[in-house]
Protein backbone atom coordinates (compact mmCIF):
# COMPACT_ATOMS: atom_id res chain seq x y z
CA UNK A 1 0.00 0.00 0.00
CA UNK A 2 2.90 2.38 0.72
CA UNK A 3 4.05 2.26 -2.90
CA UNK A 4 0.54 3.16 -4.07
CA UNK A 5 0.47 6.12 -1.69
CA UNK A 6 3.79 7.33 -3.06
CA UNK A 7 2.30 7.09 -6.54
CA UNK A 8 -0.73 9.16 -5.45
CA UNK A 9 1.62 11.77 -3.96
CA UNK A 10 3.51 11.89 -7.26
CA UNK A 11 0.27 12.27 -9.22
CA UNK A 12 -0.87 15.05 -6.88
CA UNK A 13 2.45 16.78 -7.49
CA UNK A 14 1.93 16.32 -11.22
CA UNK A 15 -1.41 18.17 -11.09
CA UNK A 16 -0.08 21.00 -8.92
CA UNK A 17 3.63 21.45 -9.72
CA UNK A 18 3.04 24.74 -11.56
CA UNK A 19 1.93 26.33 -8.28
CA UNK A 20 5.33 25.77 -6.68
CA UNK A 21 6.89 28.53 -8.82
CA UNK A 22 7.41 32.08 -7.48
CA UNK A 23 4.57 34.43 -8.30
CA UNK A 24 0.83 34.11 -8.73
CA UNK A 25 -1.64 33.16 -11.44
CA UNK A 26 -4.68 34.69 -13.11
CA UNK A 27 -8.14 33.44 -12.17
CA UNK A 28 -11.77 34.51 -12.36
CA UNK A 29 -12.27 34.75 -8.57
CA UNK A 30 -9.20 36.88 -8.03
CA UNK A 31 -10.11 38.08 -4.53
CA UNK A 32 -8.43 35.59 -2.21
CA UNK A 33 -5.32 37.59 -1.33
CA UNK A 34 -7.44 40.57 -0.27
CA UNK A 35 -9.85 38.36 1.69
CA UNK A 36 -6.96 36.70 3.49
CA UNK A 37 -5.46 40.09 4.34
CA UNK A 38 -8.84 41.12 5.77
CA UNK A 39 -9.07 37.89 7.78
CA UNK A 40 -5.56 38.59 9.07
CA UNK A 41 -6.78 42.02 10.16
CA UNK A 42 -9.63 40.35 12.06
CA UNK A 43 -7.12 38.19 13.92
CA UNK A 44 -4.98 41.23 14.78
CA UNK A 45 -8.10 43.06 15.96
CA UNK A 46 -9.12 40.02 18.04
CA UNK A 47 -12.48 39.83 16.31
CA UNK A 48 -13.10 36.14 16.95
CA UNK A 49 -14.93 34.70 15.14
CA UNK A 50 -14.29 37.04 12.24
CA UNK A 51 -17.54 38.35 10.76
CA UNK A 52 -17.03 41.90 9.51
CA UNK A 53 -14.10 43.07 7.38
CA UNK A 54 -12.55 46.52 7.64
CA UNK A 55 -11.89 47.42 4.00
CA UNK A 56 -14.48 45.19 2.35
CA UNK A 57 -17.38 46.78 0.51
CA UNK A 58 -15.17 49.42 -1.12
CA UNK A 59 -13.79 50.47 2.26
CA UNK A 60 -17.15 50.91 4.01
CA UNK A 61 -16.89 47.54 5.74
CA UNK A 62 -18.53 44.27 4.80
CA UNK A 63 -20.02 41.36 6.81
CA UNK A 64 -18.32 38.80 4.55
CA UNK A 65 -17.50 36.09 7.08
CA UNK A 66 -20.93 36.23 8.64
CA UNK A 67 -22.11 34.50 5.45
CA UNK A 68 -19.09 33.20 3.53
CA UNK A 69 -17.43 30.06 4.90
CA UNK A 70 -14.33 31.10 6.87
CA UNK A 71 -12.29 27.87 7.19
CA UNK A 72 -10.15 28.21 4.00
CA UNK A 73 -8.95 31.64 5.10
CA UNK A 74 -8.46 30.45 8.67
CA UNK A 75 -6.11 27.72 7.41
CA UNK A 76 -4.35 30.16 5.06
CA UNK A 77 -3.93 32.55 8.00
CA UNK A 78 -2.04 29.84 9.90
CA UNK A 79 0.50 29.66 7.06
CA UNK A 80 0.72 33.46 6.97
CA UNK A 81 1.39 33.60 10.71
CA UNK A 82 4.15 31.05 10.16
CA UNK A 83 5.87 33.56 7.89
CA UNK A 84 4.49 32.95 4.40
CA UNK A 85 3.27 35.86 2.30
CA UNK A 86 -0.43 36.28 1.60
CA UNK A 87 0.11 35.13 -1.99
CA UNK A 88 2.07 32.03 -1.00
CA UNK A 89 -0.42 31.18 1.74
CA UNK A 90 -3.22 31.08 -0.84
CA UNK A 91 -1.07 29.02 -3.22
CA UNK A 92 -0.32 26.55 -0.42
CA UNK A 93 -4.05 26.03 0.03
CA UNK A 94 -4.53 25.28 -3.67
CA UNK A 95 -1.60 22.84 -3.54
CA UNK A 96 -3.04 21.26 -0.41
CA UNK A 97 -6.33 20.74 -2.26
CA UNK A 98 -4.60 18.67 -4.93
CA UNK A 99 -2.89 16.39 -2.42
CA UNK A 100 -6.02 16.10 -0.28
CA UNK A 101 -8.08 15.08 -3.32
CA UNK A 102 -5.69 12.34 -4.40
CA UNK A 103 -4.96 10.84 -1.01
CA UNK A 104 -8.51 10.98 0.32
CA UNK A 105 -10.00 9.37 -2.81
CA UNK A 106 -7.33 6.66 -2.69
CA UNK A 107 -8.17 5.85 0.93
CA UNK A 108 -11.91 5.84 0.28
CA UNK A 109 -11.90 3.81 -2.95
CA UNK A 110 -9.19 1.33 -1.90
CA UNK A 111 -11.31 0.40 1.13
CA UNK A 112 -13.86 -1.06 -1.30
CA UNK A 113 -11.92 -1.84 -4.51
CA UNK A 114 -8.43 -2.64 -3.23
CA UNK A 115 -5.22 -0.68 -3.77
CA UNK A 116 -5.21 -0.78 -7.57
CA UNK A 117 -8.88 0.18 -7.74
CA UNK A 118 -8.21 2.98 -5.26
CA UNK A 119 -5.28 4.18 -7.36
CA UNK A 120 -7.45 4.31 -10.49
CA UNK A 121 -10.22 6.21 -8.67
CA UNK A 122 -7.71 8.66 -7.21
CA UNK A 123 -6.21 9.34 -10.65
CA UNK A 124 -9.60 9.84 -12.29
CA UNK A 125 -10.62 12.22 -9.51
CA UNK A 126 -7.35 14.14 -9.50
CA UNK A 127 -7.37 14.70 -13.25
CA UNK A 128 -11.09 15.32 -13.72
CA UNK A 129 -11.40 18.47 -15.89
CA UNK A 130 -13.83 20.11 -13.47
CA UNK A 131 -11.12 20.15 -10.80
CA UNK A 132 -8.88 22.00 -13.27
CA UNK A 133 -11.76 24.44 -13.88
CA UNK A 134 -12.10 25.11 -10.16
CA UNK A 135 -8.36 25.27 -9.46
CA UNK A 136 -6.87 26.99 -12.50
CA UNK A 137 -9.70 28.74 -14.36
CA UNK A 138 -12.24 29.93 -11.79
CA UNK A 139 -9.87 29.91 -8.83
CA UNK A 140 -12.86 28.88 -6.69
CA UNK A 141 -10.75 28.15 -3.62
CA UNK A 142 -13.54 27.18 -1.20
CA UNK A 143 -15.30 24.85 -3.64
CA UNK A 144 -11.97 23.38 -4.77
CA UNK A 145 -11.11 22.46 -1.17
CA UNK A 146 -14.62 21.19 -0.42
CA UNK A 147 -14.53 18.82 -3.41
CA UNK A 148 -11.16 17.52 -2.24
CA UNK A 149 -12.53 16.92 1.25
CA UNK A 150 -15.52 14.80 0.17
CA UNK A 151 -13.76 11.41 -0.22
CA UNK A 152 -12.14 11.79 3.19
CA UNK A 153 -15.55 12.19 4.83
CA UNK A 154 -16.85 9.01 3.22
CA UNK A 155 -13.67 7.15 4.12
CA UNK A 156 -13.96 8.06 7.80
CA UNK A 157 -17.68 7.24 7.86
CA UNK A 158 -17.09 3.86 6.24
CA UNK A 159 -14.28 3.10 8.69
CA UNK A 160 -16.52 4.11 11.63
CA UNK A 161 -13.88 6.62 12.75
CA UNK A 162 -16.17 8.76 14.86
CA UNK A 163 -13.92 11.64 15.84
CA UNK A 164 -12.36 11.96 12.40
CA UNK A 165 -15.81 11.86 10.78
CA UNK A 166 -17.10 14.64 13.03
CA UNK A 167 -14.07 16.82 12.31
CA UNK A 168 -14.19 16.26 8.54
CA UNK A 169 -17.93 16.94 8.24
CA UNK A 170 -17.51 20.08 10.37
CA UNK A 171 -14.70 21.14 8.05
CA UNK A 172 -16.98 20.71 5.03
CA UNK A 173 -19.71 22.82 6.65
CA UNK A 174 -17.17 25.58 7.29
CA UNK A 175 -15.48 25.36 3.88
CA UNK A 176 -18.22 25.87 1.29
CA UNK A 177 -21.96 26.35 1.81
CA UNK A 178 -23.13 25.11 -1.58
CA UNK A 179 -20.94 21.98 -1.65
CA UNK A 180 -22.28 21.13 1.80
CA UNK A 181 -25.87 21.41 0.54
CA UNK A 182 -25.07 19.20 -2.46
CA UNK A 183 -23.19 16.57 -0.46
CA UNK A 184 -25.27 16.29 2.72
CA UNK A 185 -28.08 14.17 1.18
CA UNK A 186 -25.66 11.51 -0.08
CA UNK A 187 -23.67 11.68 3.18
CA UNK A 188 -26.91 11.00 5.06
CA UNK A 189 -27.84 8.03 2.86
CA UNK A 190 -24.32 6.61 3.04
CA UNK A 191 -24.39 6.94 6.82
CA UNK A 192 -27.63 4.96 6.95
CA UNK A 193 -26.27 2.24 4.65
CA UNK A 194 -23.03 1.79 6.58
CA UNK A 195 -24.98 1.67 9.86
CA UNK A 196 -27.51 -0.89 8.61
CA UNK A 197 -30.27 1.71 8.23
CA UNK A 198 -30.39 2.59 11.92
CA UNK A 199 -32.16 5.94 12.14
CA UNK A 200 -30.40 6.80 15.39
CA UNK A 201 -27.12 6.95 13.48
CA UNK A 202 -28.32 10.25 11.98
CA UNK A 203 -27.88 11.90 15.37
CA UNK A 204 -24.21 11.61 14.53
CA UNK A 205 -24.66 14.61 12.20
CA UNK A 206 -25.85 16.84 15.05
CA UNK A 207 -22.33 17.28 16.44
CA UNK A 208 -20.76 18.77 13.27
CA UNK A 209 -23.69 21.16 12.99
CA UNK A 210 -23.33 22.26 16.61
CA UNK A 211 -19.56 22.73 16.22
CA UNK A 212 -20.22 24.86 13.14
CA UNK A 213 -23.15 26.75 14.69
CA UNK A 214 -21.13 29.98 15.16
CA UNK A 215 -21.16 30.32 11.36
CA UNK A 216 -24.24 28.39 10.22
CA UNK A 217 -26.87 30.01 12.47
CA UNK A 218 -26.06 33.66 11.62
CA UNK A 219 -25.70 32.76 7.93
CA UNK A 220 -29.20 31.26 8.00
CA UNK A 221 -31.11 33.47 10.43
CA UNK A 222 -29.51 36.78 9.50
CA UNK A 223 -29.73 36.40 5.73
CA UNK A 224 -32.47 39.06 5.65
CA UNK A 225 -29.93 41.64 6.87
CA UNK A 226 -28.08 41.72 3.53
CA UNK A 227 -28.94 42.01 -0.17
CA UNK A 228 -28.74 38.25 -0.71
CA UNK A 229 -31.29 38.12 -3.60
CA UNK A 230 -28.81 39.92 -5.88
CA UNK A 231 -26.87 36.64 -5.97
CA UNK A 232 -29.58 35.11 -8.17
CA UNK A 233 -30.23 38.00 -10.54
CA UNK A 234 -28.84 39.08 -13.90
CA UNK A 235 -25.73 37.13 -14.83
CA UNK A 236 -26.26 34.82 -11.85
CA UNK A 237 -29.69 33.63 -12.98
CA UNK A 238 -29.35 29.83 -13.22
CA UNK A 239 -31.50 29.72 -16.37
CA UNK A 240 -28.63 31.20 -18.37
CA UNK A 241 -26.09 28.54 -17.39
CA UNK A 242 -27.44 25.09 -18.21
CA UNK A 243 -25.13 22.70 -20.05
CA UNK A 244 -25.74 20.63 -23.19
CA UNK A 245 -25.08 16.93 -23.76
CA UNK A 246 -22.35 17.86 -26.21
CA UNK A 247 -20.60 19.99 -23.58
CA UNK A 248 -20.87 17.26 -20.97
CA UNK A 249 -19.70 14.26 -22.97
CA UNK A 250 -18.11 15.16 -26.30
CA UNK A 251 -16.72 18.69 -26.34
CA UNK A 252 -13.08 18.77 -25.22
CA UNK A 253 -12.46 22.42 -26.03
CA UNK A 254 -10.86 24.49 -23.27
CA UNK A 255 -10.90 28.14 -22.33
CA UNK A 256 -10.25 30.55 -19.48
CA UNK A 257 -13.28 32.76 -20.10
CA UNK A 258 -16.68 32.88 -18.45
CA UNK A 259 -19.86 30.85 -18.46
CA UNK A 260 -22.01 32.73 -20.96
CA UNK A 261 -25.70 32.87 -21.74
CA UNK A 262 -26.80 30.00 -23.97
CA UNK A 263 -24.99 26.88 -25.16
CA UNK A 264 -21.74 28.58 -26.25
CA UNK A 265 -19.29 29.25 -23.42
CA UNK A 266 -15.69 30.31 -22.97
CA UNK A 267 -15.00 27.57 -20.42
CA UNK A 268 -15.40 23.80 -20.42
CA UNK A 269 -18.10 21.77 -18.67
CA UNK A 270 -17.00 18.31 -19.76
CA UNK A 271 -17.30 15.34 -17.41
CA UNK A 272 -14.05 14.14 -18.92
CA UNK A 273 -12.40 11.20 -20.61
CA UNK A 274 -11.94 8.42 -19.79
CA UNK A 275 -14.02 9.06 -16.67
CA UNK A 276 -17.57 8.77 -17.97
CA UNK A 277 -16.93 5.77 -20.31
CA UNK A 278 -15.23 3.89 -17.47
CA UNK A 279 -18.07 4.67 -15.09
CA UNK A 280 -20.57 3.47 -17.69
CA UNK A 281 -18.53 0.32 -18.25
CA UNK A 282 -18.43 -0.37 -14.50
CA UNK A 283 -22.23 -0.69 -14.51
CA UNK A 284 -22.00 -3.52 -17.05
CA UNK A 285 -19.71 -5.43 -14.70
CA UNK A 286 -21.57 -4.69 -11.50
CA UNK A 287 -22.90 -8.26 -11.49
CA UNK A 288 -19.36 -9.45 -10.75
CA UNK A 289 -19.33 -7.56 -7.48
CA UNK A 290 -20.03 -9.94 -4.62
CA UNK A 291 -20.82 -7.00 -2.38
CA UNK A 292 -21.04 -3.21 -2.55
CA UNK A 293 -23.70 -3.34 -5.28
CA UNK A 294 -25.85 -1.01 -3.20
CA UNK A 295 -23.01 1.53 -3.03
CA UNK A 296 -22.43 1.37 -6.77
CA UNK A 297 -26.14 1.92 -7.27
CA UNK A 298 -26.19 4.85 -4.82
CA UNK A 299 -23.28 6.70 -6.42
CA UNK A 300 -24.45 5.88 -9.94
CA UNK A 301 -27.89 7.33 -9.24
CA UNK A 302 -26.28 10.36 -7.58
CA UNK A 303 -24.12 11.04 -10.64
CA UNK A 304 -27.02 10.61 -13.08
CA UNK A 305 -29.32 12.86 -11.07
CA UNK A 306 -26.60 15.50 -10.69
CA UNK A 307 -25.95 15.38 -14.44
CA UNK A 308 -29.66 15.85 -15.03
CA UNK A 309 -29.64 18.96 -12.83
CA UNK A 310 -27.01 20.55 -15.09
CA UNK A 311 -29.33 20.26 -18.13
CA UNK A 312 -32.27 22.52 -18.95
CA UNK A 313 -34.66 19.54 -18.89
CA UNK A 314 -34.42 19.80 -15.09
CA UNK A 315 -35.84 23.34 -15.06
CA UNK A 316 -39.04 22.13 -13.40
CA UNK A 317 -37.01 20.98 -10.37
CA UNK A 318 -35.19 24.31 -10.12
CA UNK A 319 -38.51 26.14 -10.42
CA UNK A 320 -40.23 24.15 -7.67
CA UNK A 321 -37.27 24.39 -5.26
CA UNK A 322 -36.61 28.16 -5.03
CA UNK A 323 -33.55 27.76 -2.77
CA UNK A 324 -31.70 26.12 -5.68
CA UNK A 325 -31.45 29.49 -7.40
CA UNK A 326 -28.57 30.22 -5.01
CA UNK A 327 -26.47 27.56 -6.74
CA UNK A 328 -26.37 30.11 -9.60
CA UNK A 329 -24.67 27.77 -12.08
CA UNK A 330 -26.28 24.37 -12.74
CA UNK A 331 -22.94 23.06 -13.97
CA UNK A 332 -21.74 23.38 -10.35
CA UNK A 333 -23.30 19.94 -9.78
CA UNK A 334 -20.42 18.48 -11.78
CA UNK A 335 -18.52 18.44 -8.49
CA UNK A 336 -20.65 15.56 -7.19
CA UNK A 337 -20.63 13.93 -10.65
CA UNK A 338 -16.85 13.61 -10.84
CA UNK A 339 -16.68 12.45 -7.22
CA UNK A 340 -19.30 9.73 -7.70
CA UNK A 341 -18.06 8.52 -11.10
CA UNK A 342 -14.42 8.43 -9.98
CA UNK A 343 -15.37 6.26 -7.03
CA UNK A 344 -17.46 3.67 -8.90
CA UNK A 345 -14.94 3.47 -11.78
CA UNK A 346 -12.41 1.94 -9.41
CA UNK A 347 -14.65 -1.13 -9.14
CA UNK A 348 -13.69 -2.04 -12.74
CA UNK A 349 -10.30 -3.27 -11.59
CA UNK A 350 -11.89 -6.32 -9.95
CA UNK A 351 -13.16 -7.41 -13.40
CA UNK A 352 -9.79 -7.22 -15.23
CA UNK A 353 -6.12 -8.01 -14.56
CA UNK A 354 -5.57 -5.52 -11.80
CA UNK A 355 -2.05 -4.21 -12.31
CA UNK A 356 -1.93 -4.03 -16.12
CA UNK A 357 -5.39 -2.56 -16.61
CA UNK A 358 -4.92 -0.03 -13.77
CA UNK A 359 -1.56 1.18 -15.11
CA UNK A 360 -2.95 1.53 -18.65
CA UNK A 361 -6.02 3.49 -17.50
CA UNK A 362 -3.98 5.70 -15.19
CA UNK A 363 -1.58 6.65 -17.98
CA UNK A 364 -4.50 7.21 -20.37
CA UNK A 365 -6.21 9.53 -17.86
CA UNK A 366 -3.08 11.61 -17.36
CA UNK A 367 -2.35 11.88 -21.09
CA UNK A 368 -5.91 12.98 -21.89
CA UNK A 369 -6.24 15.58 -19.11
CA UNK A 370 -2.90 16.88 -17.85
CA UNK A 371 -2.88 19.81 -20.29
CA UNK A 372 -5.94 21.23 -18.50
CA UNK A 373 -4.02 21.66 -15.26
CA UNK A 374 -2.31 24.92 -16.04
CA UNK A 375 -2.99 28.61 -15.61
CA UNK A 376 -3.82 31.17 -18.27
CA UNK A 377 -1.30 33.83 -17.18
CA UNK A 378 1.51 33.53 -14.64
CA UNK A 379 2.75 36.67 -12.89
CA UNK A 380 6.23 35.54 -11.91
CA UNK A 381 7.23 38.61 -9.91
CA UNK A 382 3.98 39.57 -8.22
CA UNK A 383 4.33 40.47 -4.53
CA UNK A 384 1.90 41.15 -1.68
CA UNK A 385 2.64 44.85 -1.94
CA UNK A 386 1.62 44.93 -5.60
CA UNK A 387 -1.42 42.73 -5.04
CA UNK A 388 -2.58 44.96 -2.19
CA UNK A 389 -1.85 48.41 -3.59
CA UNK A 390 -4.63 50.99 -3.54
CA UNK A 391 -5.92 50.16 -7.02
CA UNK A 392 -6.01 46.42 -6.28
CA UNK A 393 -7.69 46.92 -2.91
CA UNK A 394 -10.37 48.99 -4.61
CA UNK A 395 -10.90 46.33 -7.27
CA UNK A 396 -10.89 43.34 -4.93
CA UNK A 397 -12.93 45.01 -2.18
CA UNK A 398 -15.62 45.84 -4.73
CA UNK A 399 -15.82 42.32 -6.16
CA UNK A 400 -19.03 40.64 -5.08
CA UNK A 401 -20.14 43.89 -3.43
CA UNK A 402 -23.84 43.22 -3.95
CA UNK A 403 -23.73 39.69 -2.51
CA UNK A 404 -23.72 40.61 1.19
CA UNK A 405 -24.15 44.39 1.23
CA UNK A 406 -26.10 45.35 4.40
CA UNK A 407 -29.74 45.90 3.61
CA UNK A 408 -30.12 49.35 5.25
CA UNK A 409 -29.88 51.71 2.30
CA UNK A 410 -31.30 52.10 -1.18
CA UNK A 411 -28.14 51.93 -3.28
CA UNK A 412 -24.60 50.56 -3.51
CA UNK A 413 -21.34 52.53 -3.42
CA UNK A 414 -19.50 53.12 -6.69
CA UNK A 415 -16.24 54.50 -5.33
CA UNK A 416 -13.93 53.80 -2.41
CA UNK A 417 -14.91 55.18 1.00
CA UNK A 418 -13.38 58.42 2.28
CA UNK A 419 -10.60 58.04 4.82
CA UNK A 420 -12.35 60.03 7.58
CA UNK A 421 -15.87 60.98 8.72
CA UNK A 422 -17.40 63.95 6.96
CA UNK A 423 -19.97 66.69 7.50
CA UNK A 424 -21.46 69.64 5.64
CA UNK A 425 -20.72 71.94 8.59
CA UNK A 426 -17.47 73.24 10.05
CA UNK A 427 -15.65 70.44 11.88
CA UNK A 428 -12.05 69.64 12.80
CA UNK A 429 -11.07 65.99 13.10
CA UNK A 430 -8.27 65.62 15.65
CA UNK A 431 -7.91 61.87 15.19
CA UNK A 432 -9.78 58.98 13.60
CA UNK A 433 -9.03 55.27 13.51
CA UNK A 434 -11.01 52.19 12.65
CA UNK A 435 -10.47 48.48 12.39
CA UNK A 436 -12.64 45.47 11.59
CA UNK A 437 -15.03 45.85 14.54
CA UNK A 438 -14.48 49.23 16.16
CA UNK A 439 -13.67 52.89 15.45
CA UNK A 440 -12.61 55.97 17.40
CA UNK A 441 -13.17 59.65 16.59
CA UNK A 442 -11.93 62.80 18.33
CA UNK A 443 -13.70 65.78 16.74
CA UNK A 444 -14.30 69.49 17.33
CA UNK A 445 -17.62 70.84 16.08
CA UNK A 446 -17.35 74.57 15.36
CA UNK A 447 -20.97 75.20 14.33
CA UNK A 448 -24.00 75.12 16.69
CA UNK A 449 -24.75 71.57 15.58
CA UNK A 450 -23.93 69.20 12.76
CA UNK A 451 -24.45 65.70 11.44
CA UNK A 452 -21.27 63.66 11.12
CA UNK A 453 -21.26 60.63 8.80
CA UNK A 454 -18.85 57.76 9.35
CA UNK A 455 -17.39 55.84 6.39
CA UNK A 456 -18.88 52.68 7.89
CA UNK A 457 -21.95 50.90 6.59
CA UNK A 458 -24.36 49.87 9.30
CA UNK A 459 -24.76 46.20 10.15
CA UNK A 460 -26.34 44.96 13.38
CA UNK A 461 -25.14 45.66 16.00
CA UNK A 462 -22.91 48.66 15.34
CA UNK A 463 -23.37 51.01 18.29
CA UNK A 464 -22.01 54.50 19.07
CA UNK A 465 -20.71 55.60 22.48
CA UNK A 466 -19.63 58.93 23.94
CA UNK A 467 -17.85 58.86 27.28
CA UNK A 468 -18.74 55.16 27.46
CA UNK A 469 -22.44 55.98 27.20
CA UNK A 470 -24.57 54.68 24.37
CA UNK A 471 -25.89 57.48 22.15
CA UNK A 472 -28.43 57.53 19.35
CA UNK A 473 -27.30 57.22 15.75
CA UNK A 474 -29.08 57.39 12.41
CA UNK A 475 -28.40 56.03 8.93
CA UNK A 476 -27.94 57.78 5.63
CA UNK A 477 -30.84 56.96 3.29
CA UNK A 478 -28.66 56.06 0.29
CA UNK A 479 -25.90 53.71 1.49
CA UNK A 480 -27.01 53.12 5.06
CA UNK A 481 -23.91 54.72 6.61
CA UNK A 482 -23.76 55.46 10.33
CA UNK A 483 -24.28 59.12 11.24
CA UNK A 484 -24.68 61.05 14.50
CA UNK A 485 -25.94 64.52 15.40
CA UNK A 486 -23.42 66.49 17.47
CA UNK A 487 -23.60 69.84 19.24
CA UNK A 488 -20.86 72.45 19.29
CA UNK A 489 -17.69 71.49 21.16
CA UNK A 490 -15.31 68.57 21.48
CA UNK A 491 -16.61 65.03 21.17
CA UNK A 492 -14.82 61.73 21.64
CA UNK A 493 -16.84 58.93 20.07
CA UNK A 494 -16.25 55.23 19.85
CA UNK A 495 -18.07 52.72 17.66
CA UNK A 496 -18.23 49.03 18.35
CA UNK A 497 -19.74 46.10 16.48
CA UNK A 498 -21.57 44.05 19.13
CA UNK A 499 -23.08 40.62 18.70
CA UNK A 500 -26.76 40.11 17.98
CA UNK A 501 -28.64 37.52 20.07
CA UNK A 502 -28.35 35.05 17.18
CA UNK A 503 -24.57 35.44 17.02
CA UNK A 504 -24.22 35.19 20.79
CA UNK A 505 -26.28 31.99 20.98
CA UNK A 506 -24.45 30.53 17.97
CA UNK A 507 -21.05 31.27 19.54
CA UNK A 508 -22.08 29.64 22.81
CA UNK A 509 -23.39 26.52 21.07
CA UNK A 510 -20.10 26.09 19.21
CA UNK A 511 -18.04 26.82 22.33
CA UNK A 512 -19.82 24.30 24.53
CA UNK A 513 -19.86 21.75 21.69
CA UNK A 514 -16.12 22.18 21.25
CA UNK A 515 -15.51 21.72 24.97
CA UNK A 516 -17.74 18.64 25.06
CA UNK A 517 -16.16 17.14 21.95
CA UNK A 518 -12.67 17.78 23.34
CA UNK A 519 -13.51 15.92 26.56
CA UNK A 520 -14.97 13.07 24.52
CA UNK A 521 -11.87 12.94 22.30
CA UNK A 522 -9.54 12.86 25.30
CA UNK A 523 -11.65 10.20 27.03
CA UNK A 524 -11.52 7.94 23.97
CA UNK A 525 -7.93 8.81 23.08
CA UNK A 526 -6.88 5.25 22.35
Amino acid sequence: MKIKIYIVIFLSLLSSWRLFRPGYFSMQDDIHVFRLQQFDQCVKDRQIPCRYTDNGGLGYGYPLYNYYSPLPYFVAEIFHLLGFSFINSIKILFIFGHFLAGLSMFLFASYYWGNWGGLLSATLFLFAPYRAIDGYVRGALAEFLAISLLPLIFYFLGQRKTKASIISISALLLTHNLTSLIALPIITIYLLITNKYKIRSLFFLVIPFSLSAFFLLPAIFEKNLVTLPTMTQGYFDYRAHFTTLKQLFFDRSWGFGASLWGPIDDMSFQVGLPLWPLALLSLFFVYKQKKNKILIGLFSFTAIFALFLTHNKSTFIWTHLPFMAYFQFPWRFLLIVIFSLSFISGSLISSFPKKKSAIFLIILTIVLNINYFKEDIWFSRLTDQEKLNSAEITRQSGAGLKDYWPNYGTSFPNQFAPATPFSEQDIAINSFSKNSHSAYLDIDVNSPSTTVTFPIVYFPNWQVYENNKLIKHDLTPDLGLIMVNLSQGNHQLSLKLNNTPVRTIANLISLFSLIGFSFYALKTKK
